[in-house]
C-alpha cells in the first residue's frame, strides 16, 4: 500500500503543476493611475498538504513546491496549504506591477506586469527572468517538471459609469471571447482570463494584448 501511495505522489509531481496567478486592479488606475506595485495571490496544484505517512508534517509535494516557487516568481511569500472538495493548492502571495510608463520597458523585470497607456488599454507582460525561471525549474527536475500558467486579473469599475472595451483573446467572467466589444457597468466588476495563447505569447515574447479601447 505505502509502494503505491508513493507511486501515485510520484506520477502527480512528474505530470507537472497547475499555477493561477492572480490580481486585482481598479479602473481608475488602469486608466488615470501610476506605476506602482499591487497586490497577487499565486494557487499551485499539489498533491496533497499533509504527508500520507504522517498527517502532521507536509507532504513532499508541498515541500517542493515551497521551494521551487520563490525561484520562478521573486518575492513569492507562502502563506499555506489547503483542500477544496477533492484538491490541494499551494497560497502564495505575490507582487504584479501596474505599468502606466510609455517608455517600452516594464515596471518591473521579476514580476508579472499590468501594462496601461493611452494606446492600449491592457497588456500583460511576463519577463524574460520569469520563462528563464520555469525552464530551469523543468530542467533541473525538482519535481516540478512543468508548470501551467494562467492568469487571472478583476477589474474593478470605480469610474461609476459604464465602460466600452475591446477584447482580443481572453475569458471575460468565464467566457470566451475574441475580438468583442463589451461594456463594464458602472460600479461594477469583470474578470479577465487569459487564454492558453496569450500566455504563451507573453511567455515567448515578453507582451500580450488583451483589452483595448473601443473607437
Amino acid at each position: 500500500m505505502k509502494f503505491v501511495l508513493s507511486l501515485i505522489v510520484a506520477t502527480i509531481l512528474l505530470t507537472g503543476c497547475k499555477a493561477t496567478v492572480s490580481t486585482e486592479v481598479s479602473l481608475k488606475d488602469i486608466i488615470e493611475g501610476e506605476s506602482k506595485a499591487i497586490a497577487g495571490d499565486l494557487h499551485v496544484e499539489v498533491a496533497a498538504c499533509n504527508s500520507y505517512e504522517d498527517s502532521r508534517k507536509p507532504s513532499s509535494s508541498i515541500v517542493k513546491v515551497q521551494q521551487t516557487i520563490p525561484s520562478i516568481f521573486a518575492d513569492a511569500e507562502y502563506i499555506e496549504c489547503f483542500s477544496k472538495e477533492f484538491d490541494s493548492f499551494a497560497y502564495f502571495q505575490v507582487p504584479f506591477f501596474l505599468d502606466k510608463d510609455k517608455d517600452g520597458k516594464l515596471a518591473s523585470e521579476k514580476h508579472i506586469n499590468i501594462i496601461s497607456n493611452e494606446d492600449t488599454l491592457l497588456w500583460v507582460g511576463i519577463p524574460t527572468l520569469i520563462k528563464e525561471n520555469m525552464e530551469r525549474v523543468r530542467s533541473n527536475s525538482y519535481g516540478v517538471n512543468a508548470l501551467d500558467l494562467n492568469i487571472n486579473i478583476k477589474v474593478n469599475n470605480d469610474t461609476g459609469k459604464d465602460f466600452p472595451f475591446t477584447v482580443y483573446a481572453a475569458y471575460i467572467d468565464g467566457q470566451p471571447y475574441v475580438l468583442s466589444n463589451l461594456t463594464s457597468k458602472g460600479d461594477g466588476a469583470f474578470i479577465v482570463t487569459l487564454s492558453d495563447v496569450s500566455v504563451s505569447h507573453a511567455l515567448d515574447s515578453g507582451f500580450s494584448m488583451v483589452l483595448n479601447w473601443q473607437e
